[in-house]
């Protein structure tokens, strides 16, 4: 069975959609799955088993490639398209069956909404596969260690809370909690890894950071899987740190987090005191983050009220 899954460009919204397609693995597990995604998320799906190419789409001008991609796809018959970019790409191809996601308004997540989608009577949990190596770079990270990831960056400034607050926030745990020892991976991106590494980590000892900026994100999923908590904006890391199944508090303000919130039994969400409808309408300057009326306190008393430590 040949089956083309056409996922997001975005890191995001790839791992969402990985429910689905460890789904599709485990009830065809002699399908053959070819993969089109984008250049970041390609790496998420490297580990998945069944997996026989993974197309990598890079935008061109014009559109062209989309043309590129259907070139390579014409010219196999498949026997189901997955496609949850919402394309036109499907209607293109020769396939026996088709499921075309199309977005709706409603207010639940999009782990749910795809779930639906291939009308199931179960949630299809996002799922990584990481292979033994990653898995070993982590161990010699973490091991034995009290953990919190800290993940300070995003892809839109407006979402972003300030560095110096996870900063504040780091230090505040730490003089709460002297005898745990907490250790406090930092994690994100190369280009993020240089606009707010030095400010989340001022005046904080080396020897309680551990910086994994800019490595691979099945390095970083491994290290969240020995992780006690992960606190980070709404981005593609908070979903990887929900997927890793670990306490994951998401920080919201101009993004819907009843679409986007991370899923799971141990996933929480804390938002600006204003809602995502009035920051876009407060909207003028989107180099400037919109996240200011989330404060420190709050985050703590969180994790003191589901008792993460």
């Amino acid at each position: 069975m040949r089956i083309l899954f056409i996922s997001s460009n975005l890191i995001g919204d790839s791992i969402i959609s990985t429910g689905i397609l460890s789904y599709l693995c485990q009830n065809n597990k002699d399908s053959k799955i070819t993969i089109v995604t984008g250049p970041t998320a390609k790496e998420l799906f490297e580990n998945y088993p069944n997996v026989e190419k993974i197309i990598v789409v890079k935008k061109m001008k014009y559109n062209l490639h989309w043309i590129n991609l259907w070139i390579q796809l014409i010219k196999k018959k498949w026997n189901l398209v997955i496609d949850l970019r919402s394309s036109f790409m499907g209607y293109f191809i020769l396939s026996k069956e088709r499921k075309i996601f199309r977005n709706t308004n409603e207010s639940i997540t999009q782990v749910e909404k795809l779930s639906n989608f291939l009308n199931l009577n179960q949630i299809l949990s996002p799922k990584i596969y990481c292979n033994n190596q990653d898995r070993k770079i982590a161990n010699s990270l973490i091991k034995n260690k009290i953990v919190f990831a800290i993940a300070p960056g995003g892809n839109w400034p407006p979402k972003i809370w300030p560095a110096e607050n996870y900063n504040k926030l780091i230090i505040s745990l730490q003089k709460l909690y002297p005898q745990k020892r907490i250790h406090f991976l930092i994690t994100g991106s190369t280009n993020e890894k240089d606009k707010y590494f030095e400010k989340v980590i001022k005046n904080i000892s080396e020897d309680s950071i551990i910086n994994i900026m800019g490595n691979s994100l099945n390095i970083t999923y491994a290290c969240y899987e020995l992780c006690k908590a992960f606190i980070g904006n709404d981005s593609g890391l908070m979903h990887l740190s929900a997927a890793a199944g670990i306490n994951t508090i998401g920080l919201f303000g101009p993004t819907r987090d009843d679409w986007y919130r991370p899923y799971g039994e141990k996933c929480y969400v804390l938002r600006t005191k204003e809602s995502f409808i009035e920051l876009r309408k407060e909207l003028k300057d989107s180099s400037k983050s919109l996240m200011s009326s989330i404060t420190v306190d709050q985050v703590i008393e969180l994790i003191m009220k589901k008792n993460i430590i």
